[in-house]
């Protein structure tokens, strides 16, 4: 019997997102504390990566990410970081993240197609009919391999972005004082504003970008490829 694979998005939630938030927010010397986070950070992606072994699907890809970046994040906040390292470490989950993009098409379910193109907002069936030649699905794949490699150059240039935020907002302050932790306070929200809305805008654009490449490979109209626009005309036809 055929095992059915796991959902990418899943996959990258049960073993990067939750153990980072985890790692976040638990490590605090009133809650877990670094050490106890890191170990319950950790029981996330190995344990994913053991059920999906022992389920006969192999090693997991994002359990292997998951749990090298939350060793590598984890064990870097062990430390009492100075400035440099701190920034270090809030960029290496973007680096990861980045990391999945390309290499998530040699697991046959590219990320990047369950993020821009899932069903709820795509019509999946009248995609997969418009690729009815192997020179076009050829191309469907060109096109999802380039939107990996722009979305993971999204990721790269978050990475950076948030190294020099975080250098910027701690550089002159003493690791361990109240002026440090209120900095890193001022870091999560300001990380939101001056980073995440602009990445929201690029992830946009580079999806509007991949709906154009799509009508113009398949020649379907946008109202037939997006799910609300292919009802909406059903209805006015019917009507």
């Amino acid at each position: 019997m055929t095992q059915k694979q796991p959902h990418p998005l899943l996959d990258l939630a049960l073993t990067v997102i939750l153990p980072s938030i985890a790692l976040e927010k638990l490590s605090a010397p009133d809650r877990l504390g670094p050490l106890w986070a890191l170990i319950v950070a950790l029981l996330l992606p190995l344990g994913f990566g053991i059920w999906c072994f022992i389920n006969k699907r192999g090693l997991n890809f994002f359990s292997i990410l998951g749990l090298v970046a939350v060793i590598v994040t984890g064990v870097l906040g062990l430390w009492n970081l100075n400035a440099t390292w701190f920034a270090a470490k809030e960029a290496m989950f973007p680096v990861f993240l980045g990391i999945a993009f390309p290499l998530s098409h040699r697991w046959g379910k590219p990320l990047v197609s369950e993020m821009l193109l899932n069903p709820q907002v795509i019509n999946q069936p009248a995609l997969h009919q418009a690729l009815d030649t192997p020179e076009k699905h050829h191309q469907f794949a060109l096109l999802l391999k380039k939107a990996s490699w722009g979305m993971a150059g999204t990721m790269l240039l978050s990475s950076a972005m948030n190294f020099a935020l975080a250098l910027y907002l701690l550089g002159d302050k003493a690791p361990g004082s109240e002026e440090y932790a209120k900095a890193i306070g001022r870091l999560n929200w300001s990380g939101f504003l001056v980073i995440g809305i602009p990445l929201m805008g690029v992830t946009l654009a580079l999806l509007l970008w991949l709906l154009r490449s799509i009508t113009a490979l398949t020649g379907l109209e946008r109202d037939d490829l997006m799910n609300q626009g292919t009802t909406v005309r059903k209805q006015v036809n019917n009507g």
